[in-house]
């Protein structure tokens, strides 16, 4: 992060591509979006953009197809290609359920941490010039999507199922943390997880977003050995079936991270009521009444009193929908470095269109996702990355040739005007607001 001596945040902008293994399909969405065979230009496209940092997955599932054998023969193109061109990756050997598939029930096999610890060696053994590495994206969320929420495999619905795997992965990411500090004098660990926020609407919710607020600290607290009987989490952790002794195995072999990764949307503040009809407590989205990034994000600062960055974020929307987000996060992000956070980039996710994540993942359809700076189109056969005013900010930022107060403000359109109301409260004091363009593409 600099600062100039007007008070200009300059942060840098990080690319970014999905990879994410639709699980039973076979596929991935390195594949959906054709970035197994359009790397070297999708690559290219960023640094021709002033994009030179960036997050990159490394797919284990493709890698070590069969138990021991491992084939970096795809990847090792981009990697080379990231190295020659100085490029600088933070390097995601795990993103959500991208593990092989001969390992039954996934991350509550006991083994994972075993074989994930084999498959991270082996890595670091090949790739020794990368040194900024994200263990396992998004733990906390992922966790939650294999347990309580049960979209992804292995399906366990509860709380008990939670509490088990969050251990299984924390001593996946504490082994991974010990062979590559061992490895590499230089590694910095990018730990990077959902930033959320949880409120109550009744006198009735207040307990359970209580335990929520503390809920999404946990992995990272896991990780860091700092649960203990005096932790507010610590009685839901032993009431679902973690022992003291597990907690004092996390406390002996805590990993620190070097950098925090923040991932926020507009589904990362979560407004919680009692239903009568269903008799618990649901949840209502969107928010009403969102904090923002910066307030959310001053949580994790407080807490874990990291460096930080903004490492996701983005909405399914128009470009000029999307062009006021970005215009919206970035603001937020200045303001948390004008605050005296120590702040390390910013991240736009992905940089093209995704597929699949209309339903989450759970199925493959090829149904493009309008979310990336560089945008998709599904009649255009090539697959080709066609650019927009949303890539042009994006550019500019990146070259630090723009701040917030440069991009536009685009009204949104139906059907977030209504569905991101809560956040138009928090950009009323932008002047100049304008009308979408007429031609826009769809959402």
């Amino acid at each position: 992060m600099l600062t100039d001596s007007q008070n200009v945040i300059k942060l840098p902008h990080f690319g970014a591509f999905e990879s994410t293994r639709i699980h039973g399909s076979g596929t991935d969405i390195l594949a959906t979006t054709r970035h197994l065979e359009r790397w070297r230009e999708d690559l290219d496209l960023l640094k021709s953009s002033g994009i030179v940092d960036l997050r990159y997955s490394v797919p284990w599932h493709r890698i070590e197809q069969v138990p021991g054998e491992y084939d970096f023969s795809w990847i090792d193109g981009p990697m080379e290609h990231m190295r020659r061109q100085r490029m600088f990756p933070i390097i995601d050997l795990l993103h959500h359920t991208s593990f092989p598939d001969w390992l039954e029930e996934g991350f509550a096999n006991p083994q994972f941490p075993d074989f994930y610890a084999r498959f991270v060696q082996r890595f670091s053994e090949r790739y020794g010039w990368a040194d900024r590495i994200t263990l396992f994206n998004e733990p906390l969320a992922t966790t939650l999507m294999c347990t309580i929420i049960g979209a992804w495999y292995p399906h366990r619905t509860s709380d008990e199922a939670f509490v088990k795997m969050a251990f299984n992965v924390t001593k996946a990411m504490s082994a991974a943390d010990r062979i590559l500090r061992k490895a590499n004098s230089r590694y910095t660990c990018v730990y990077i997880d959902t930033c959320e926020s949880h409120q109550a609407d009744d006198r009735r919710s207040a307990n359970w977003v209580r335990l929520m607020n503390d809920r999404r600290f946990c992995i990272l607290d896991l990780l860091l050995g700092a649960i203990n009987k005096y932790h507010p989490i610590f009685s839901w952790f032993i009431q679902n079936g973690l022992r003291e002794d597990d907690l004092k195995w996390a406390e002996d072999n805590r990993a620190v991270p070097d950098i925090l990764g923040l991932d926020y949307y507009p589904h990362s503040e979560m407004e919680w009521f009692w239903s009568p009809r269903r008799e618990r407590t649901d949840i209502r989205w969107p928010n009403r009444d969102p904090r923002g990034f910066f307030d959310v994000a001053v949580d994790y600062v407080n807490h874990f009193q990291l460096p930080v960055m903004l490492s996701e974020t983005n909405i399914r929307g128009t470009v000029s929908d999307r062009v006021t987000w970005l215009r919206f996060m970035q603001e937020q992000t200045e303001k948390l470095a004008l605050s005296g956070a120590d702040v390390r980039g910013f991240c736009w996710y992905p940089s093209i269109d995704s597929t699949d994540w209309c339903n989450l993942c759970t199925r493959c359809t090829n149904s493009v996702d309008p979310q990336g700076i560089w945008y998709l189109d599904e009649q255009d056969s090539r697959w080709t990355r066609f650019p927009s005013e949303l890539s042009e900010w994006y550019e500019k930022l990146a070259r630090g040739a723009a701040t917030h107060r440069d991009l536009p403000a685009y009204q949104f359109l139906a059907p977030l005007d209504h569905e991101l109301s809560g956040y138009v409260k928090l950009m009323k004091h932008w002047d100049g607001w304008v009308e979408a363009p007429d031609v826009e593409i769809a959402a």
